[in-house]
């Protein structure tokens, strides 16, 4: 059903008033243009020393899947092929490819990893498997993502940037629609200003995760 509420009164908080600034946090005037996006080179295919070890990687690891045993096997023959040549092969072993796809950004931030283990107390005879495998997590830095969200143009029309209060205009009922619309958010962000002083100007970013089902 379509809404039929009409909003002739928005009440903007005042503590937080997510003004425009620069990296450095000095404030910048309201019609400020946003600083130019970094663009890489053609030519960079960083952390690929070239168009040719991103293609190979691509192939062996995307496309071909292939196991690690098969891809030291394909690079031991190459490296053998090259022996009279001088030359070697795009990469070494298996260990050397994965590790630049690791250290490969997508979106501009890299993916990281650590393993972590069970150490708990292993009940019963047959504890399950689980408990004595390491598992691998990976992912990437939340804060960087979260920063590359706010600095994408394509969301600006699309993010409240501080806490508000709507009011349907005849009856001045109220009415909760969006997060920054609730009083979470409002008095989150007057506490925010009352322990700190100094963030007059900043604003208010609620992070809300969610996670998939194994």
């Amino acid at each position: 059903m379509v809404s039929s509420w009409t909003y002739d009164c928005v009440q903007l908080i005042s503590s937080i008033t997510a003004c425009r600034c620069d990296a450095h946090g000095q404030f910048l005037p309201d019609d400020a243009p946003p600083p130019p996006r970094a663009e890489r080179a053609p030519d960079d295919w960083t952390p690929y020393h070239n168009r040719l070890e991103f293609e190979l990687a691509d192939f062996l690891f995307t496309h071909a899947e292939m196991p690690a045993k098969k891809i030291d096997t394909l690079l031991d023959i190459w490296a053998a092929s090259l022996l009279e040549l001088g030359g070697r092969p795009l990469f070494t072993n298996h260990a050397d490819l994965y590790s630049v796809i690791d250290n490969t950004r997508v979106g501009s931030v890299k993916w990281d990893n650590f393993t972590i283990r069970y150490t708990g107390e292993e009940r019963g005879n047959s504890p399950a498997p689980w408990m004595s495998d390491s598992h691998d997590v990976w992912y990437r830095d939340p804060r960087e993502v979260i920063h590359n969200i706010l600095a994408n143009s394509g969301f600006t029309s699309e993010l409240d940037y501080v806490p508000y209060r709507e009011y349907e205009a005849s009856n001045d009922e109220r009415r909760w629609e969006d997060f920054m619309s609730g009083d979470w958010a409002w008095e989150q962000a007057d506490r925010i200003l009352s322990d700190d002083p100094t963030t007059a100007g900043a604003t208010l970013v609620p992070v809300i995760l969610g996670s998939d089902p194994m």
